[in-house]
C-alpha cells in the first residue's frame, strides 16, 4: 500500500450497511475483484475467531454476540492494513450505540433492498438465527426497526431492489465514492448547491 500525499487526509474503508440477505458480501467481493479494493466482512472475521454465528446466538445470546460485532466493527476500523477497504458490516450492527456512533465519522453506503427482492434469499433459511421462525415476517419487521437508522447514517444509498445486476450497483457505488472522497479531500471547496 502507498503513502499517503503529504497533507492528505489518510483513506478510512468505505462500510457497507443495509438489512440482512441484502447482497452487501457480495458487493463488497465485486468491489474488491473489479476495483481493486480489500474486501472485509465483519460476520467472516467473527466466525474465524468465534465459530459460526448461529452457536454463539444459542450458546451466549443476541447481547453477547453484538458486544463481540461492536469489538470486531472497531478494530477493523482502526486497522490501518483495511484503509482500502469496502467493509461490510450486519444488518443489526447499527443498531448497536457504540457501533452506530463509531460510523457516524465514517463513510457508508446503505444498499437499500425490499422484502420482494429479498425473499428468495430467505425463503426457508435456517442459518440466520434473527429471522426465525418465520423468516419473511421477521425480515420485514426488522428492517421496519432498522431503515430509518440506515438512512439516517448513509452518506452514499445504493438501490438493490428488484434483482439489480451488481455491476450496476458497484459501479454507482464507485462513482459515489470518488465523488465524495474528492468532496472531503482537504484543500477543497464545496459549492452549496441551491
Amino acid at each position: 500500500m502507498s503513502a499517503p500525499l503529504p497533507g492528505a487526509a489518510p483513506q478510512r474503508p468505505v462500510v457497507l450497511i443495509g438489512p440482512m440477505a441484502a447482497g452487501k458480501s457480495f458487493l463488497a467481493l465485486h468491489m474488491a475483484k473489479f476495483y481493486g479494493y480489500d474486501f472485509v466482512d465483519a460476520d467472516q472475521v467473527i466466525v474465524s475467531r468465534y465459530g459460526v454465528i448461529p452457536t454463539i446466538f444459542a450458546e451466549h445470546g443476541e447481547k453477547y454476540f453484538r458486544d463481540l460485532e461492536a469489538d470486531t466493527i472497531a478494530e477493523v476500523l482502526r486497522d490501518p492494513d483495511h484503509a482500502n477497504a469496502i467493509f461490510s458490516v450486519g444488518g443489526g450492527a447499527p443498531m448497536t450505540p457504540s457501533v452506530r456512533e463509531l460510523l457516524r465519522h465514517e463513510l457508508v453506503a446503505y444498499l437499500h433492498v425490499d422484502a420482494g427482492t429479498v425473499l428468495p434469499r430467505i425463503s426457508g433459511n435456517r442459518t440466520r438465527p434473527m429471522l426465525q421462525p418465520d423468516p419473511q415476517r421477521r425480515w420485514q419487521e426488522l428492517y421496519d426497526a432498522r431503515r430509518g437508522c440506515y438512512e439516517e447514517l448513509a452518506d452514499i444509498t445504493l438501490d438493490g431492489t428488484r434483482d439489480r445486476p451488481v455491476a450496476e450497483i458497484a459501479a454507482d457505488l464507485e462513482a459515489e465514492i470518488t465523488r465524495l472522497r474528492a468532496l472531503r479531500a482537504p484543500g477543497t471547496t464545496q459549492e452549496v448547491q441551491s
